[in-house]
């Protein structure tokens, strides 16, 4: 049985972890569902990216679209391997471990940072203007006569000061120059 296969994945061992059972916990990073019982191709690739860095032992097929307790010990074992210990290696994946296996962490988009105030008072050219035009587009914020684009405009200072009233302020903290607070909050994402 190749471990490289797309087959069902099977538990083959004991846990060697004392003699206790395979973690039946289930987390959600990204918008996506890891730990016992998840389904979808992002736990196949989690699989194969085991087996890549050695970490497939417990495999009697291969890695397959359904968590079972063979992913969960390999995952465990994956985790021992950075040095976590005790609950943090239970075989479950956290944002971290799971960034270092993939080499990023699947699912949602990355969110842009905050570039600051003063970068917007530059009247910037960017694509990081026409993702948050299209964000405020999407939160009914919009004060564009057409689409948004990447040179900053009045249309953008509008759209997002109505923003900033939909998020409940007013007066000269609704003024349509973006602040972290507000920025965070529309989840403008990393193009």
């Amino acid at each position: 049985m190749s471990v490289l296969g797309f087959g069902r994945p099977a538990y083959s061992g004991s846990s060697s972890g004392g003699g206790s059972s395979p973690s039946r916990a289930r987390v959600t990073i990204g918008g996506l569902s890891y730990g016992y019982g998840a389904k979808g191709a992002h736990v196949t690739r989690v699989g194969q990216a085991l087996v890549q860095r050695g970490f497939g032992k417990h495999y009697a097929e291969g890695p397959g679209p359904t968590w079972s307790d063979a992913d969960t010990l390999n995952y465990r074992d994956f985790q021992r391997s950075l040095g976590y210990s005790g609950s943090d290696a239970d075989g479950v994946p956290g944002p971290d471990s799971l960034a270092r296996l993939l080499g990023s962490t699947p699912g949602k988009p990355a969110l842009a940072p905050f570039p600051g105030a003063a970068w917007f008072k530059r009247n910037p050219r960017s694509p990081l203007v026409t993702a948050m035009g299209r964000r405020l587009v999407a939160e009914k914020c919009s004060a564009y006569s057409g689409a948004p684009g990447p040179q900053w405009t009045e249309s953008d200072r509008k759209s997002y000061a109505k923003w900033q009233r939909k998020r409940g302020f007013t007066g000269a903290d609704a003024d349509g120059w973006p602040g972290k607070t507000t920025w965070d909050a529309l989840k403008v994402p990393l193009k």
